[in-house]
């Protein structure tokens, strides 16, 4: 289930009393928690695949945008400036997870729950891994190492900050040897 948008006159009453929210007026909390809340938790329900992630991403997301209401610019579109908030959170909580070695599966984070890929789109992957594969051949052994520790994670594989770091490493040089190869890094 997709995202229904939001309709104009509903985006203008959001953007009114996120306003008035702005200025000061603390009575217009109630109307921009109604509007954005089924919004961010369904935002994050969809990128984040897990309904309890997904309340945490929103509550907070939620709790910045009123803590940062001061900053809301009157001529910005609140909904698009919350639904930004939301991505953030969710982002961050994603790298959480990782960094505490709970990796969230392929297929939750590629698809829509329950659809299955086409064979079109598992020839593209397979096609994609392939090239990744033959590029990771030219890295530096550490590097190498570094990244299939990533890819196949021990479960219980603390990532400390000196790895993460050898990470970041690895990931640039392996970003260098891709656009190197195929031009772009996508």
């Amino acid at each position: 289930m997709r995202q229904k948008p939001v309709d104009t006159a509903e985006r203008q009453r959001i953007q009114e009393a996120m306003v008035a929210l702005a200025r000061g007026d603390r009575s217009a909390y109630a109307p921009v928690f109604a509007a954005l809340w089924p919004l961010l938790r369904e935002f994050c329900r969809q990128a984040l695949h897990d309904e309890s992630l997904a309340e945490d991403a929103a509550q907070g997301a939620l709790m910045k945008v009123f803590f940062r209401a001061t900053e809301f610019r009157p001529e910005g579109d609140v909904v698009a400036w919350a639904l930004g908030i939301a991505a953030f959170e969710c982002r961050s909580i994603r790298n959480r997870r990782l960094r505490r070695g709970v990796h969230l599966g392929e297929q939750a984070l590629a698809t829509v729950p329950g659809a299955q890929l086409s064979p079109e789109d598992t020839a593209i992957r397979a096609d994609l891994g392939a090239e990744l594969v033959e590029v990771m051949r030219t890295l530096r052994p550490l590097d190498r190492e570094t990244l299939e520790r990533v890819l196949h994670p021990v479960a219980a594989d603390p990532q400390a900050p000196a790895f993460r770091k050898r990470l970041q490493r690895a990931l640039e040089r392996l970003r260098t040897a891709w656009r190197q190869t195929h031009g772009h890094d996508e």
